[in-house]
């Protein structure tokens, strides 16, 4: 395919996967990214796709070096070092600050704040103009953040879930907080959101004042992945584990707790008590941690340890030879966003029972056996029908194979994927009024910028900034450029609030604010905030007449 097939002439795409973690702990999203960049620079073979990678993550990704395709490491350098902090003011700030903090703002309030910028989006100064300096057509985010937002390059974030919306109570004050902010930011400043089945799109929607044509629905088509090892190769496995053919059912899934793994405990030992002379085993695969700690302690308390197997986070080879062997596979999850592992199933001609809640049923249509995930009962009675039906397995089998067919392959994925990506070279969202480089706890980045539609005459912004009177150094400068033609610097002294006004002209622009000199708190020792900030941004109007917007509170 040439590089105007796509119907936009692509000539730089960055993609962010600062956020992509070694191991599991990325799910789905992982999978979806790697296969999204192979197939993207191969159907864009002109264009070129620089992946923003971070230390913990670059050299695992090397796998997608090619022709058009490079790596590019995102540091987390110190900053600068500042003359003026001597021994005497990092003392004062290490106990004077945290002292005023501490005896004014309730924990619960200060538990809130660290919140708000949580450690996978920490900001990193070499961030800065990046993508403005890769001359990138777009910005691409498989992770959902838009962390390296430029107001004139577009942006393209995939949602997965809204799972911390709808189940809180699994998530930590600062996880949650932080899942909050990046959907926020997603909305706010990406062109086009994609989300990974139309039930996600139903949620992204129903939680955002986003207008439909800005949500798009692309499946996850991903099922052909996995291939079926040799029959050999099952028998070893097998004999590793301790399991004989179609005599277990298989549960591939950390042990996060939506995951409900108590609940199938509960059923399973249901099932037991029923057919005492059944040979049948559970097998639960997943990375081993402390949740996986509460699942054996749980299974001991049963006297379930002879039936359920945890062989722990599997290799390809060892994972497709228990797919291969299995009666069934069982997917009791209480929410998910896609649910490949039921689609892997129906590719290798297993049936599958799973929970009828979510996304589940659209992605497993009529090829799935469903349960009540909340009701024991009904898991139980999923499991007895698998074996007392003979026919139903056949049929579920024949469904899921009619199912696989109708999904596609990565190609076909990736070829929607383009498509969303031109109508957000062509949307109208770049300079819509917004704001960028402000915390919702009201500190700014190193740089601010600040974007807006075309005004009348009489429009201006109006900045409010404040530099709080408990910092060590005496003034910081800040400069307020158009990027073409407008500069100015303004100082703001230690305990002052100052006002910027800045004419906006009368068709679509940005303004960028920059600060001189900022400071990382952690580093100084004032508290945990590893951030780098400038200083507090009370107000940021735009203001027309008598009409007046609130970008900060957009923020918010």
């Amino acid at each position: 395919m040439g590089k105007e097939d796509f119907g936009y002439n692509f000539s730089c795409i960055a993609v962010d996967l600062i956020h992509f973690l070694p191991g599991v702990e990325n799910g789905e999203a992982k999978m979806v990214a790697i296969e999204l960049v192979r197939s993207l620079s191969k159907l864009l073979p002109f264009c070129k796709f620089v992946l923003l990678t971070s230390p913990r993550s670059h050299d695992e990704l090397s796998s997608l070096d090619s022709a058009n395709v490079r790596r590019l490491c995102v540091s987390n350098p110190e900053p600068r070092p500042q003359s003026f902090f001597s021994g005497l003011q990092k003392i004062y700030l290490r106990i004077g600050l945290r002292a005023w903090l501490t005896g004014v703002l309730p924990p619960s309030l200060l538990a809130r704040l660290k919140t708000y910028y949580p450690p996978r989006m920490r900001e990193t100064k070499s961030t800065t103009g990046l993508i403005k300096k890769l001359k990138a057509d777009l910005l691409f985010c498989p992770f959902t953040a838009p962390f390296l937002y430029d107001p004139a390059v577009p942006v393209v974030s995939i949602i997965y879930d809204l799972q911390y919306h709808y189940y809180p109570q699994f998530f930590g004050r600062e996880d949650y907080y932080g899942r909050e902010k990046t959907f926020k930011e997603a909305c706010r400043l990406a062109n086009q959101l994609v989300c990974i089945s139309e039930y996600v799109r139903g949620t992204v929607l129903e939680n955002s004042d986003l207008q439909s044509e800005q949500v798009n629905t692309i499946l996850i088509r991903l099922s052909n992945n996995l291939k079926k090892p040799e029959p050999a190769a099952i028998s070893a496995v097998l004999q590793k584990y301790g399991l004989k053919e179609n005599k277990f059912l298989l549960y591939p899934a950390n042990f996060w707790l939506h995951k409900n793994h108590l609940m199938l405990f509960t059923a399973f030992n249901m099932y037991r008590s029923r057919h005492p002379e059944s040979t049948l085993r559970l097998v639960c695969t997943g990375a081993p941690d402390q949740r996986m700690a509460s699942c054996l302690e749980a299974v001991r308390r049963m006297k379930l340890d002879p039936w359920i197997l945890f062989p722990g986070f599997l290799s390809k080879e060892d994972f497709t030879a228990l797919l291969s062997s299995c009666k069934a596979m069982i997917f009791p999850s209480l929410y998910e966003g896609f649910g490949m592992p039921v689609l892997e199933a129906m590719a290798f001609g297993k049936p599958v029972l799973c929970s009828n809640v979510t996304s589940l049923p659209e992605v497993a249509g009529e090829a799935a056996l469903y349960f009540d995930p909340k009701k024991p009962n009904t898991i139980l009675s999923a499991i007895e029908r698998i074996f007392q039906e003979p026919e139903l397995p056949h049929q579920l089998i024949s469904r899921g194979y009619e199912r696989i067919a109708s999904y596609g392959n990565g190609e076909q994925m990736a070829c929607e994927y383009l498509q969303v990506f031109k109508e957000a070279m062509g949307s109208d969202r770049l300079f819509i009024p917004m704001l960028h480089g402000i915390y919702a706890d009201g500190w700014t980045q190193e740089k601010t910028t600040i974007t807006y539609n075309a005004a009348p005459a009489s429009c201006f912004l109006q900045m409010t900034l404040e530099l709080p009177s408990y910092l060590p150094y005496k003034h910081i400068s800040v400069t307020i450029s158009d990027g073409k033609t407008y500069s100015k610097v303004y100082r703001i002294n230690r305990g002052q609030t100052i006002s910027i006004s800045y004419p906006l002209k009368h068709k679509e622009g940005s303004v960028q604010l920059s600060f001189e000199p900022i400071f990382q708190p952690k580093k100084l020792g004032m508290n945990d905030d590893e951030r780098y900030l400038g200083c507090i941004c009370q107000e940021c109007l735009i203001l027309d007449g008598s009409n007046k917007l609130n970008l900060l509170e957009k923020v918010r």
